[in-house]
C-alpha cells in the first residue's frame, strides 16, 4: 500500500538497522516525509513491517531501493510481495522500460523475474553518479545489479508484476 507521511518514522525506524550495517543507504524521517510518494509499505497489526522505495531516473530507468523488513516479519515473503507491489506501479503507465535494483539477495529478485547484469555502471550510470558516489562502500561494492525489463502491453504477463 502507497505510505503515508504518518508512516515515515515507522519507515526511519525500519531502515536505520540496515543503514548502519550499510545494507542500505541511510535515510532520515525527513527525507522520507519529503518523498513519501516513492514509498509502498507492508502493514501488519496496525505496524509498519516493510517497505520499498521506487526512484525514477527519467528515460524508463526506474530503481527499486530502500527494501526492508522487520526482524518479526522476515522470512514470511514479505520482501518478494514489496518488490512485486513496486514492479506493478513502476510498469502501470507502461513508462518503465527497465527496473533495476543494487541487492545483496540477487535470488530474491531472479525469483520475481529480474536478470543478474555485470556492469551496473554501464548499466546504470544515473544511479552511480547520484548516489554510489555517497555510499561508504563505493570502492568495494558488494552488491548485485540486477535488471528486469517489462513486456510490452498485450504480452505474457511478467512474472514479478503480479
Amino acid at each position: 500500500m502507497q505510505a503515508k507521511l504518518s508512516d515515515a518514522q515507522e519507515i526511519a525506524g525500519l531502515l536505520r538497522p540496515y543503514a548502519v550495517k550499510g545494507l542500505v543507504l541511510p535515510r532520515t524521517a525527513a527525507e522520507i516525509e519529503q518523498h513519501i510518494g516513492l514509498f509502498l509499505v507492508a502493514v501488519l497489526n496496525g505496524n509498519v513491517a516493510g517497505c520499498v522505495a521506487l526512484r525514477d531516473y527519467g528515460a524508463g530507468l526506474v530503481e527499486i531501493r530502500s527494501l526492508a523488513v522487520s526482524r518479526d516479519s522476515a522470512g514470511v515473503g514479505l520482501g518478494s510481495k514489496l518488490v512485486a507491489a513496486a514492479v506493478k506501479r513502476a510498469t502501470a503507465k507502461n513508462e518503465a522500460t527497465r527496473i533495476f535494483a543494487l541487492t545483496l539477495r540477487p535470488n530474491l529478485f531472479q525469483r520475481l523475474g529480474f536478470n543478474i547484469v555485470a556492469d551496473k555502471e554501464e548499466h546504470f550510470p544515473q544511479k552511480i553518479w547520484n548516489d554510489c558516489r555517497h555510499c561508504r562502500k563505493q570502492e568495494r561494492c558488494d552488491e548485485t545489479a540486477v535488471l528486469f525489463r517489462p513486456r510490452p502491453p498485450g504480452t505474457k504477463k511478467n512474472p514479478g508484476a503480479g
